[in-house]
């Protein structure tokens, strides 16, 4: 087993440049642990949007129901009634609703052209529209109120509305699936991981290939005792070792730091995200000895890792989501093997069923990664067959009994 312990020495010579890539990704997963991290609840928890009320017309029963009534839907935010102030606030986002009560509206509320309500929300937000409705309810009952009774008594007309709004059904809610959801926090790790990986094994494998490749090694390689298969197959079995030693530190370390959604997870759920990066881990695997037929020096060796892997992460979604890339990008996209590595990822963390129609689309997606894999070996069989007979195998080393 020469051959094997001569690639983990060469390993462990370049084990500072290998820590240096890992450490930087461990950061990276802590920095998106804390942006993504959220606490799932079986509690539903009403969202309370923050408002302004200006009342610029008299203090009644309804305006003081009014404001008990947002009060338990909403923060309330209060505000001085002037030009600059209401635009600070909402420049800055202080507040979502900003309710103007003009003068003379509830003296108006049986007239056929009653005074308007004047509304400010953030647009395109749900929170503006929603304390616009429950504003919107509140009147159009007192104002339906007002009009069918001639002597209305506007305390009883308030309690009553207040009453009818606040009225509540209960809910059941069922969890047919004995999970908690995917955090985004370790799903993040694992849809930026293809990066990791492919940087990982490019500068591990090729840095084997590239100590056996120079041409004084071949040739004393060529001349020994030791059969060529057997040297191949222990190149392959270190190079195996390496990823998969790798490819478990870096689980091990997915599994500490979101321990606490890990643990909540399904097993099956965590095990097919797990497999899905080992199958990524082939292929990683195999572009690695593709790239090693080219890579000739050090230069080559981190341009062709960073290339690589920049180039298969960014196209295929594991830093840009799949979501907004245009049309033209993602026909491109499906036929990189990153893409199907990142849509087998969103539909394990989107499974809520373990049946056959459930898991179809995972298979599916893990087998084309798979298919990924076999072109590429085959590809590499194909590359190396033609180059291993070439002259320029051996470099371009002049030796002393050369004419």
């Amino acid at each position: 087993m020469r051959v094997f312990k001569a690639c983990l020495l060469v390993i462990r010579r370049r084990m500072v440049m290998f820590a240096t890539y890992f450490i930087i990704f461990i950061g990276v997963s802590i920095m998106l642990s804390q942006i993504g991290r959220q606490s799932y609840s079986s509690v539903f928890e009403e969202s309370r949007p923050t408002f302004t009320v200006i009342n610029r017309d008299k203090e009644t029963t309804y305006t003081e129901k009014m404001m008990d009534f947002l009060k338990e839907h909403g923060t309330y935010v209060p505000l001085e009634d002037d030009l600059e102030a209401i635009q600070d606030a909402r420049f800055n986002e202080a507040v979502s609703y900003i309710l103007i009560i003009p003068e003379g509206f509830q003296d108006a509320l049986k007239d056929e052209k009653p005074v308007r309500l004047l509304e400010n929300k953030t647009q395109d937000s749900a929170s503006g529209y929603q304390m616009s409705s429950y504003v919107n309810q509140y009147w159009g009952y007192i104002q339906t109120r007002e009009k069918i009774e001639e002597n209305p008594d506007r305390e009883k007309i308030a309690d009553e509305v207040s009453e009818l709004l606040n009225s509540s059904v209960s809910v059941e809610k069922r969890q047919y699936l004995k999970t908690q959801p995917v955090s985004e926090g370790f799903k993040a790790q694992y849809q930026v991981a293809p990066y990791i990986i492919l940087v990982i094994c490019v500068l591990c494998i090729t840095s084997i290939f590239l100590s056996f490749q120079r041409p004084d090694i071949r040739m004393r390689n060529l001349c020994g005792p030791l059969k060529p298969f057997t040297r191949l197959w222990q190149m392959g079995l270190g190079c195996a070792c390496v990823g998969i030693v790798f490819w478990i530190i870096l689980t091990v370390a997915g599994l500490f730091l979101y321990y606490d959604s890990v643990k909540d997870m399904d097993i099956r759920i965590t095990g097919l995200i797990l497999l899905n990066s080992f199958i990524m881990l082939l292929l990683a695997m195999a572009v690695s000895v593709l790239a090693s037929l080219f890579v000739r020096d050090t230069n080559m060796q981190n341009a062709a890792a960073n290339i690589l892997a920049l180039g298969l992460s960014f196209l295929g979604g594991a830093f840009v989501p799949i979501s907004i890339m245009g049309d033209g990008v993602l026909k491109f996209a499906r036929c990189l093997p990153v893409y199907w590595y990142e849509e087998c990822l969103d539909e394990i963390s989107g499974l809520t069923g373990f049946g056959m129609e459930n898991l179809l689309p995972v298979w599916k997606c893990m087998g084309i990664l798979l298919g990924f894999t076999i072109a590429v070996l085959c590809v590499t069989l194909a590359v190396n067959k033609q180059k291993s007979g070439a002259e320029e195998s051996f470099g371009t080393t002049k030796t002393e009994i050369e004419m």
